[in-house]
């Protein structure tokens, strides 16, 4: 067996047990182990490697396998072990060493796992790969990219069967939208072990189209380990963007002003949906608390040939948005993936009008700006929500916001809290055929996307308590009428690849009891929900691969 096992005793288990957001394992003291953590992590260099770490994993009394590739997950599921199972032998199994992009520029790309598979694929992207590995891969070799996500260290596993979502899909559509074909190792009969399949956009057996769509949108580690991700085709790498950040400083901002923008925001993508020319514009609105700093809004911009000889779009958007502020911004100087920007900050050149704008926008060759946007921050805890916006904001979400950004905070708890609303839609919602049909992306209808989120250091209950406060306010506070849970006329759930466990309690509150029902929040289409269900059903009957939010099994 090549592959690597960390136990206890190892220096390295402590670092190892742990991800991106150091919440997790529950209780985790620095340098120490935690108990509630993974007792065994098998770092895996191949399929074969991860088949012998299963097989070894499951045959333990109690034994549980979760599986890493960037590490992550926004809550507990690949580190900790499972709430009512404290006695369970956790198992991570690490495949980070699964990097490798191959191309063949004539599709003659077999499956690794499965060699008598007839399907042919011109890229090949192993699961323990992270953004921007196969960003610079991509380009390299084929000048193509994906559409993905900017931040760095995020593994392909998890992101890309949890749709893949990034500043170029609504120009191109999440990256499951592209993916042709999975190797992935998935139960055996008995739920002792794993046995390699490939299935494909093409299969021919509907079990098998059932667990590819599964690929494409319902997340990770729930139906089997992914090893490789296959592509018949890849949309072309832009040669070059435009790139600006609007600030406005605190000390100007006012509710009319930030609720107007926020109208006007929405209302440009909203009313731009059908205009394919506009699809190569995207955008992040990072409204920071008042202690973390600042209001900023990136914009990013190809035209619809993927060049920028047609600028309209982006002048269109940006005239738009200063009008409908009322106030001046400046060029934001602080590197855009910064969470914290102190008030007062030396602040760039004003902007007022589309020529000052103009001054202040970047033309960046588009892997320059993937390298200066690529930032994942430090390691830290972390709290994460989401919402899919497809209507208006209504006076009582916008006054819910402008509620959390000035949150009481005697403390100086929320030093680096922001709500971020990024631009959707775009060729995502227009995605139609094979494609959509193949597909778990359950909301296609929006036209925004939130990820409200907080981070700090240290793991006192009292800042803990203060951002589960902040965080979940937000919610409370906008839906009350829809019992904290963003589903509505407005609003279409939440995205699973950004777990959130309030969503699964009642009210999303997490003094509540559970919600039979959460699994709607995250796939409201009831077709797309049946048949996850029933796949889940299928090709994991004895529920190996578990945590709190993993799909239930068809009734």
């Amino acid at each position: 067996m090549a592959f690597d096992l960390i136990t206890a005793s190892d220096p390295r288990h402590s670092t190892l047990q742990k991800g991106f957001n150091l919440r997790w394992p529950r209780g985790n003291v620095q340098g120490q182990s935690s108990q509630n953590g993974a007792n065994l992590i098998y770092l895996c260099q191949s399929p074969q490697d991860i088949i012998d770490a299963a097989a070894q994993a499951l045959a333990l009394a109690n034994g549980r396998i979760t599986v890493r590739s960037g590490g992550h997950c926004y809550e507990g599921f690949v580190a900790n072990k499972m709430p009512d199972s404290p006695h369970e032998v956790l198992s991570i199994l690490d495949i980070s060493a699964l990097n490798r992009v191959v191309y063949d520029a004539n599709g003659q790309i077999g499956s690794e796992l499965i060699p008598g598979a007839t399907e042919r694929y011109s890229f090949r992207l192993e699961a323990g790969g992270q953004n921007w590995d196969a960003y610079v891969a991509l380009y390299k070799l084929a000048n193509k990219t994906l559409p993905g996500g900017s931040c760095y260290s995020v593994g392909l596993g998890g992101h890309i069967c949890g749709g893949g979502y990034g500043l170029l899909s609504r120009k191109y559509g999440l990256v499951c939208d592209w993916l042709s074909g999975v190797d992935i190792l998935v139960p055996d009969n008995q739920g002792k072990g794993l046995v390699p399949r490939h299935v494909s956009r093409h299969s021919i057996d509907q079990d098998e189209l059932d667990l590819f769509a599964a690929c494409c949108g319902a997340g990770g580690g729930q139906f089997g380990i992914i090893t490789s991700y296959y592509f018949k085709d890849l949309p072309p790498a832009p040669k070059e963007v435009l790139w600006l950040v609007l600030e406005w400083d605190w000390s100007v901002l006012t509710k009319p002003a930030l609720d107007n923008l926020l109208v006007a925001y929405q209302s440009w993508f909203a009313s731009n949906q059908s205009n394919t020319n506009t699809w190569g514009l995207a955008t992040k609105l990072e409204m920071r608390h008042q202690h973390t700093g600042n209001v900023t809004l990136g914009i990013h911009y190809v035209d619809k040939d993927g060049a920028l000889n047609d600028r309209a779009p982006f002048d269109d958007f940006v005239g738009k948005m200063l009008t409908a502020i009322g106030l001046p911004a400046t060029e934001s100087l602080v590197p855009f993936h910064v969470i914290h920007q102190p008030r007062g900050s030396c602040a760039g050149r004003v902007i007022n009008s589309l020529a000052s704008a103009e001054q202040a926008t970047q033309r960046l060759d588009w892997l320059v700006c993937q390298q200066t946007l690529n930032g994942s921050g430090d390691n830290q805890r972390g709290r994460y929500k989401s919402a899919y916006q497809k209507g208006a904001f209504s006076p009582q979400v916008l006054d819910a916001i402008w509620t959390t950004l000035t949150w009481p905070d005697p403390d100086i708890h929320l030093t680096q809290s922001l709500i971020q609303i990024q631009s959707f839609g775009g060729q995502i919602n227009a995605a139609s055929g094979p494609v959509r049909r193949e597909s778990s992306a359950a909301q296609r209808s929006s036209y925004l996307k939130w990820q409200p989120q907080c981070y700090w250091r240290g793991d006192s209950a009292a800042s803990d308590q203060a951002h589960a406060d902040w965080i979940q306010g937000l919610y409370f506070n906008a839906f009350a009428d829809d019992h904290g849970v963003p589903i509505n006329t407005a609003f279409e759930g939440c995205y699973i690849n950004y777990p959130d466990l309030d969503m699964t309690h009642i009210g999303g509150n997490p003094t509540h009891a559970k919600n039979p029902d959460w699994y709607k929040v995250f796939f409201p289409d009831l077709m797309i929900e049946s048949r996850l269900r029933r796949t889940k059903k299928y090709w994991d009957p004895h529920n190996v691969f578990r945590n709190e939010m993993s799909v239930p099994s068809a009734p």
